[in-house]
């Protein structure tokens, strides 16, 4: 019990870094948005089945969809051979996928119309066999878009939801240190998006404040057993509410670190290591797990302190006042 840490004290410290980032954050976001890394693209999509995945009936492949190409003034940007996935199972068919990249000012009708020529031209060559069809598509740089607002307002239920179960079994003072914690990581990482300039999908901010609230709340649930504990022990009963706080956030940092670092470790591998498009949502969660911590630990601590001492001298009070209307019945 010799270390000290009064988290209420810093009370108004943790108020204003959050005041000025979110303002920071409210401002950029009026004027610039965030930095959006899926700009619109023109693709070409040749599928085909394991007759034609032979090196040699590939490379044949390749080159007849590049002449084509060439005949009527396209230039692809990018090329690459992926494997085709079912859209309903999100699996794997068995077939294969040569995609052409062309720019965003590409147009529309003379991409259809290549596309068309290149089915015509591949149907012809015999040699080739197999099933071969070919796709123009545009894709917008709105990946994430429904499938991200319902995966927000879902996790923000679930952060609802964890907060009454916190508020009923740890007292009504954590739930709202948790709620303050939970609103303010959702801002603040929408401001940190809007401040570093970190490129993400279109709407992915949303989902990444909803996934902010949600880790918040388990750290501070997390908190919230770990002080249960912690103040039963007879020896907080001689600190105040700050004191016992300071000590248990304290008493709480290994488990923590012991949690996040590999967590954040496994992201940074996996984000280094994986797509472009998955790197775009692996490395960019780092910044809600950062907030998570620092409101976990610093920020709902010291709001949770002045509530805890309102409600312990209520506490204190309606003992006394029990006690004493006991006492009047025995005389």
């Amino acid at each position: 019990m010799t270390k000290r840490f009064l988290p209420g004290k810093l009370l108004p410290v943790w108020i204003a870094v959050s005041a000025v980032l979110i303002a920071v954050g409210i401002v950029l976001i009026s004027l610039f948005g965030f930095h959006y890394s899926a700009p619109e693209t023109k693709t070409v999509e040749i599928g085909y089945d394991a007759v034609v995945f032979i090196e040699e009936k590939e490379d044949a492949l390749a080159s007849t969809c590049e002449g084509v190409f060439s005949q009527d003034g396209l230039r692809y940007t990018a090329k690459r051979t992926d494997r085709e996935l079912d859209v309903n199972y999100v699996s794997e068919t068995g077939n294969y996928l040569l995609v052409y990249t062309f720019s965003a000012d590409t147009d529309n009708a003379k991409l259809a119309s290549v596309a068309t020529k290149l089915q015509q031209a591949l149907d012809a060559n015999t040699e080739l066999g197999g099933d071969i069809y070919v796709t123009a598509h545009t894709l917008a740089g709105e990946q994430f878009h429904e499938a991200s607002w319902r995966a927000a307002i879902a996790l923000c239920v679930a952060a609802i939801v964890a907060l009454v179960y916190i508020g009923f079994r740890f007292g009504w003072a954590a739930a709202i240190a948790g709620l303050v914690a939970c609103v303010n990581d959702a801002l603040v990482t929408l401001s940190l998006f809007a401040i570093t300039r970190i490129p993400v999908y279109v709407y992915a901010p949303v989902l990444f404040a909803g996934i902010a609230a949600v880790v918040s709340v388990i750290m501070w649930l997390a908190q919230c057993m770990k002080m249960r504990e912690n103040f039963k022990d007879p020896a907080f009963t001689s600190l105040t509410a700050e004191e016992a706080v300071g000590v248990s956030v304290l008493g709480s940092w290994k488990f923590a670190l012991c949690f996040l670092v590999p967590l954040a470790i496994v992201f940074v591998v996996l984000g280094v290591i994986a797509s472009s498009g998955l790197r775009l949502f692996l490395l960019p969660v780092l910044v809600p797990l950062a907030v998570s911590v620092y409101s976990s630990f610093l920020l709902a601590p010291a709001v949770l302190v002045p509530f805890k001492s309102k409600f312990d001298r209520m506490k204190s009070s309606r003992k006394k006042y029990v006690g004493k209307k006991k006492a009047e019945v025995q005389e």
